[in-house]
């Protein structure tokens, strides 16, 4: 029996369907492992931004105690591991400081950090809060 070409141009016609189909759902897969990927970071970077209060509270307690010393070694080693860093660049930039107060000084310059900052694979997962200098003219 032979083929006819509308038989044939069906088939092909069928396999490419088949074949779109395959990639697309391909690209539905690895488009779902990325979300999921994505998620999974957010999920960290909130549970990492409740942490940190605490770390901020643990950095307030001397350090006389060897217990509390041992429980904040424990704590940064997770942070160690999940990437956090203490944002550490004292030039202003928005992106990695929130100014909440302005003081007498050199107009945008760093005067005092009020609370320290963290970032996890350069994201910022929390911002320092700074004082910024800002010139006021006495009128």
């Amino acid at each position: 029996m032979e083929e006819t070409k509308e038989e044939v141009s069906k088939e092909q016609e069928y396999l490419d369907q088949l074949q779109r189909l395959a990639a697309d759902f391909a690209n539905y897969r690895s488009r779902v492992e990325k979300e999921k990927l994505l998620t999974v970071d957010i999920t960290k970077d909130n549970i990492l931004r409740k942490f940190l209060e605490v770390k901020d509270n643990f950095e307030r307690i001397p350090q006389a105690d060897k217990g509390v010393e041992l429980i904040y070694k424990q704590m940064q080693s997770i942070f160690d591991q999940e990437g956090v860093q203490e944002i550490i660049d004292m030039n202003y930039n928005p992106e990695l400081h929130e100014a909440i107060a302005t003081a007498e000084g050199e107009e945008n310059t760093i005067i005092e950090v009020t609370r320290k900052g963290y970032q996890r694979n350069g994201k910022v997962v929390r911002p320092t809060q700074v004082i910024l200098g800002k010139n006021e003219e006495i009128k």
